[in-house]
């Protein structure tokens, strides 16, 4: 990854192999287009390609304010699933409501398990209750929390840690409620592809915060870092 395994990026001009390089059909904008990578990929990988995601589903998504997490929803919502969606403020959940999001839940209020309880009812060794999937990228201390949202045979799918790497799993959930934890590592060429054809189409429209001159690139990874969007930051060089 340019950027991140070798040196590149935030530059007017990058040279890279053409084996990089995919065609963008011409009714997608080079901003729609460069807000794919890195979120709406990884977004796409985990809830298609490896999380099966589909209609009628529950899903759950943690820090669904940030990049990754908006892509999440409105993947879900395209696929037909009921979002949860969470949040630590009420401007952020309130522009979650707008791109769809069936529930939003402000995090820094209510515990995720006591609402998902209050919508869906615990999850029971039955099979009634919770959610199907549940996406945590969070890590950290939300990952025992999440456990207890996810139903018999649920799925708990995951891409990254951004609150932290270690986490404390309670295997009971795990066995009694025969939970699958998925990964997911970035994206693959596919699915950027499948995402312009979802722009193409008219079924997706990524959500871009604000786009930033390149000058100003250190102001975006301020914006990013303090929480401040919601979608993407893009850098117009």
């Amino acid at each position: 990854m340019i950027g991140e395994a070798v040196d590149g990026g935030r530059a007017e001009f990058v040279a890279v192999d053409f084996r990089q390089l995919i065609h963008i059909p011409e009714n997608v904008s080079f901003q729609a287009a460069a807000s794919l990578p890195l979120a709406y990929g990884t977004a796409h990988r985990m809830m298609i390609s490896r999380g099966r995601v589909s209609a009628g589903e529950r899903v759950l998504i943690l820090g669904a304010s940030g990049g990754v997490g908006v892509a999440c929803l409105q993947i879900a919502k395209i696929l037909g699933a009921t979002v949860v969606a969470c949040a630590s403020s009420i401007s952020k959940l309130d522009r979650l409501a707008n791109l769809g999001a069936d529930h939003c839940v402000d995090y820094s209020k209510t515990n995720i398990t006591d609402a998902i309880n209050h919508l869906f009812g615990k999850p029971r060794v039955t099979g009634s209750g919770g959610v199907d999937v549940a996406i945590n990228f969070t890590g950290g201390e939300t990952w025992k929390d999440t456990q207890r949202c996810v139903r018999l045979g649920g799925r708990i799918l995951t891409c990254g840690a951004t609150a932290g790497y270690e986490v404390n799993t309670d295997v009971r959930y795990l066995w009694t409620f025969e939970h699958n934890v998925i990964g997911s590592n970035g994206w693959r060429d596919d699915d950027l592809r499948a995402l312009l054809a979802l722009i193409s189409e008219g079924s997706l429209s990524p959500v871009i915060d604000r786009v930033l001159p390149l000058e100003e690139a250190a102001e975006g990874e301020r914006l990013l870092e303090d929480r401040e969007v919601v979608g993407k930051v893009l850098l117009q060089p």
